[in-house]
């Protein structure tokens, strides 16, 4: 197996697999971290270098893709820059499973902005996408091009829809990572920034569940399946960095800001199709708070 993105999930991803008997390669940024664990190598490079990729991908067997440049809340600012930036990775990965014969992959792809804000709640895989950002019309373009690619190539691809994830490892700074970025806060003696009033609901996933989701379909691919992975329940943000706060012993504070144009306002995932096909029985927040 190769992970291609070695930050929070892929790191994760790579350490599952290899525990569950993978042979695993995971490729880092230039700047990538060491690997967590002994069981996988990971190597430093471009995504979308296909010399480097032909390194990665000889004689691997399935490849998860995990790799991503931007937040969704930035998105914006540069969509031309972005485009380039993250559909000529997932291009050069799929021209390059198909120079090394590689019969399966998993894309991770963003439940929460491919929907769009009008998605029924729970959301099934079969709702619009009506993406409201960049980062959204990128991340549903390159499921295009997986099912374009798998078609015509006859490679399996599992397209994981992904609520936000959380658990050890998660980002501390930046936009994306509401339960790292807020316990981070906290644990600093500084207020929580909450954009709008803290109602917006969300679904969020523990990152060990979805690793192991991942390593369990990855043993059976089978077509082009699209599959909503979160917990099937939603939480407000608000409720959410309250309960934060209990689990380290603080009262949270907020840095309130208006809502932003990016956010929807509801997500909440219909998850029955993927546990139709694998044990996936994703653990209640509060429980996944204990890290």
């Amino acid at each position: 197996m190769a992970v291609l993105g070695y930050g929070f999930i892929g790191r994760r991803v790579a350490r599952t697999a290899g525990s569950s008997g993978w042979s695993v390669r995971a490729l880092a940024r230039r700047d990538g971290a060491p690997p967590e664990a002994p069981d996988h190598d990971v190597f430093t490079g471009d995504a979308s270098d296909p010399a480097v990729l032909d390194r990665i991908l000889s004689g691997v067997d399935h490849v998860v893709y995990a790799a991503g440049t931007v937040k969704p809340a930035e998105s914006d600012e540069h969509p031309l820059e972005e485009v380039a930036a993250n559909l000529g990775p997932i291009i050069a990965t799929l021209q390059a499973m198909e120079r090394h014969g590689v019969p399966s992959m998993t894309f991770l792809s963003s439940a929460g902005t491919v929907y769009g804000p009008g998605a029924p709640a729970p959301t099934p895989e079969d709702a619009p996408l009506w993406p409201i950002s960049t980062y959204g019309v990128l991340k549903v373009a390159a499921e295009r091009y997986i099912n374009l690619h798998a078609h015509q190539h006859g490679f399996a691809a599992d397209i994981l829809r992904c609520a936000n994830v959380y658990g050890p490892g998660e980002p501390e700074v930046g936009s994306q990572g509401l339960i790292g970025i807020t316990r981070r806060a906290l644990a600093d003696g500084r207020p929580v920034v909450l954009f709008g009033d803290g109602g917006a609901r969300r679904d969020f996933v523990h990152v060990d569940d979805l690793a192991g989701a991942v390593e369990r379909l990855a043993r059976d691919p089978l077509g082009v399946r699209v599959l909503n992975v979160g917990s099937g329940r939603s939480e407000a943000v608000k409720e959410i960095v309250e309960m934060v706060a209990e689990s380290i012993g603080v009262e949270p504070t907020f840095d309130r800001r208006p809502a932003r144009a990016t956010d929807a306002p509801l997500v909440q995932l219909d998850i029955r199709r993927i546990q139709s096909l694998i044990p996936f029985t994703p653990r209640d927040v509060r429980e996944g708070l204990s890290y």
